[in-house]
C-alpha cells in the first residue's frame, strides 16, 4: 500500500473497509506538465540530456531520512509509493509495483494523455515475484521507444546518490547499471525543479513555520524560564522528549492543525554547558540543562506539515556579559542582512556575503568563528542540495523558493572562570521565503529580539 505518512492525498472512507486513499488529480495533472515543460525546455541544462527517467522508490524506513525519489512521490502523486519503479519518457510512462498501488494509479492514465501526451503502463509484480520479467520488458520498451524517436545512443537520467535498498530496488539498480544505456545523474535536474514552491506548498510550509514557532514561543520558553526561575534539573534528552510531544500533539500550544499530518523534521536540539554542534544532525544528550550566569543555551526545532519542513533555532543567554551581549547583537544584524539579500534576481551567495560584511564591520574578530554558511534551501527536503547559502553558490534566486536562513557563532572565547561558560557558541534560524518585494519571515511569531535570561538571585 502506498505510504499515505504525512501526505497530501485526501482519504476517502467508505462503510466497513479500510480507509482508501486517492490522488489528487488536478495536482497529479499541474505538476506532471511542470516536470515534462522543465525536462524538455532545460534537458541539457539541468537534465544532463536525458531521454528517459527512471525513479526508484526505496521502502518503508522508521529513519528520518529526505531522499529525492521519496519527494518526488509527494510532490507528484501526494503519497509516498515505497518500493515502486518509476520510468518517464517523452510519450510513456511506466510504474512497476504491486496490485494494490497499481489500483491506486490506475486513474492517472486519462490526465497523463491529456497534459503531456504520455501514455501510462503498468507492470504488476506479484508478492512473492522477483519482478525481474517485468524490469527487463521495461528495458525492452526503453530501447525500442529511444531507437524510433531518433535516440541511437540514448541517455537515461537517474538519482546517483540513492543506495538501492531492498530486493526489488538492488535488482533494478543492478539491471540498470548492466543494461549498456547511458546514465547520467539528474538530481540537479529535481533539485531545480523542487527549488521553486507554487501556492499550495507554500501553505504548507507557512503551516509547518506556524506550528515551529508557536512550539518555540508557547512550549520551549516557557519551559526554560520555569526551570531556571526553579532551579530545576532537566537534561537535555528530557527536554527533547517533552518538546517533541508539543510537536506532534499541536493541541499543547493551541495550534488548530491535524496531528496526521505532522512530524518532526529531526528530534528536537538542546543544548548548554560549553559544549555545541551547530548541524542540525546534533544530539540532545543526557546532561543536565546548564543555567548559570553567563552560559547560553541553544535550542533548533524543527516540523513538517504534509512532508514540508520549516525551521528555527534560538540561542538564551543567562546574565550574559558583555562579549557575549556584543556577539549575540552582530549576530543578529548578520541574520537579518541575510534575510533582506534574499530578493528575486539576487545570486544565493548574496545571504552570506551580506552577512560576512556585517560581521566584518562591526566585529571583525568573531568572524573566524561563523558558520560556513547562513543556511539552505528547505522544503520536502530538509536540506535542498543546490541552494546552500554559502559565498560560491552562482544560483539566481527566484520568487517561491524557501530558506532556512541558519547563522551562528562556534565556539566563542570569554573572560569567566567557569569551564562551562568560557566557550559559547550562537545560533539563530529562521524559515524565509522569497516574495516578489520582500522576504517573508514564516517563523517571525517566536522572535529573536528578546532571547535573554535572568537567574533570580
Amino acid at each position: 500500500m502506498a505510504d499515505h505518512r504525512n501526505g497530501n492525498a485526501a482519504p476517502v472512507k467508505g462503510g466497513k473497509s479500510a480507509v482508501v486513499y486517492t490522488i489528487n488529480l488536478e495536482n497529479f495533472a499541474k505538476r506532471l506538465k511542470v516536470l515534462y515543460s522543465h525536462w524538455r525546455e532545460n534537458k541539457t541544462e539541468y537534465w544532463e540530456s536525458s531521454d528517459a527517467i527512471v525513479i526508484a522508490t526505496p521502502p518503508v524506513s522508521k529513519d528520518l531520512r529526505y531522499l529525492k525519489s521519496s519527494a518526488l512521490n509527494i510532490w507528484l502523486l501526494g503519497l509516498e509509493f515505497p518500493e515502486t519503479i518509476m520510468v518517464f519518457m517523452n510519450k510513456q510512462i511506466h510504474f512497476l509495483c504491486t496490485q494494490k498501488k497499481i489500483s491506486l494509479l490506475e486513474c492517472l492514465r486519462k490526465p497523463a494523455k491529456e497534459t503531456v501526451g504520455a501514455e501510462i503502463f503498468m507492470h504488476v509484480k506479484g508478492r512473492n515475484e522477483s519482478g525481474t520479467g517485468l524490469m527487463d520488458d521495461i528495458f525492452r520498451v526503453i530501447r525500442s521507444q529511444l531507437k524510433s524517436s531518433g535516440h541511437d545512443n540514448p541517455i537515461v537520467g537517474y538519482i546517483a546518490k540513492e543506495e538501492p535498498e531492498g530486493n526489488l530496488l538492488e535488482t533494478w539498480a543492478e539491471k540498470l547499471k548492466n543494461s549498456n544505456l547511458q546514465l547520467a545523474d539528474v538530481t540537479n535536474g529535481f533539485s531545480e525543479l523542487f527549488a521553486v514552491k507554487d501556492s499550495t506548498e507554500l501553505t504548507n510550509v507557512k503551516k509547518a513555520a506556524f506550528l515551529t514557532s508557536s512550539v518555540m514561543k508557547h512550549h520551549v520558553v516557557p519551559k526554560l524560564e520555569k526551570i531556571i526561575d526553579e532551579e530545576r534539573k532537566v537534561s537535555h534528552s528530557m527536554l527533547m522528549e517533552d518538546t517533541e510531544k508539543s510537536i506532534v500533539e499541536p493541541a499543547r500550544v493551541k495550534v488548530k492543525l491535524k496531528a496526521e499530518n505532522i512530524d518532526i523534521c529531526y528530534p528536537p536540539i538542546f543544548q548548554s554547558g560549553g559544549e555545541f554542534d551547530l548541524k542540525p544532525s546534533a544530539l540532545s544528550n543526557d546532561e543536565n540543562l546548564y543555567y548559570d550566569s553567563t552560559s547560553v543555551i541553544i535550542c533548533a526545532i524543527g516540523s513538517r506539515y504534509n512532508c514540508y519542513c520549516s525551521n528555527v533555532a534560538r540561542s538564551f543567554l543567562i546574565d550574559a556579559n558583555p562579549i557575549q551581549n556584543k556577539a549575540y547583537e552582530v549576530l543578529l544584524r548578520a541574520h537579518e542582512a541575510a534575510i533582506t539579500a534574499l530578493k528575486p534576481g539576487n545570486k544565493v551567495s548574496a545571504a552570506y556575503g551580506e552577512a560576512l560584511s556585517v560581521i566584518m564591520r562591526d566585529a571583525p574578530e568573531f568572524a573566524p568563528n561563523l558558520t560556513r554558511s547562513a543556511g539552505t534551501g528547505i522544503g520536502l527536503e530538509f536540506r535542498e542540495s543546490g541552494l546552500n547559502l554559502n559565498a560560491k553558490n552562482e544560483r539566481v534566486l527566484k520568487v517561491g523558493m524557501v530558506f532556512n536562513v541558519s547563522l551562528g557563532f562556534h565556539n566563542l572565547q570569554t573572560l569567566t572562570k567557569d569551564p562551562k561558560t568560557e566557550k559559547f557558541s550562537l545560533l539563530i534560524a529562521d524559515t524565509v521565503i522569497v516574495n516578489e518585494k520582500f522576504p517573508e519571515v514564516v517563523t517571525a511569531i517566536s522572535s529573536p529580539h528578546s532571547m535573554r535570561m535572568t537567574r533570580k538571585k
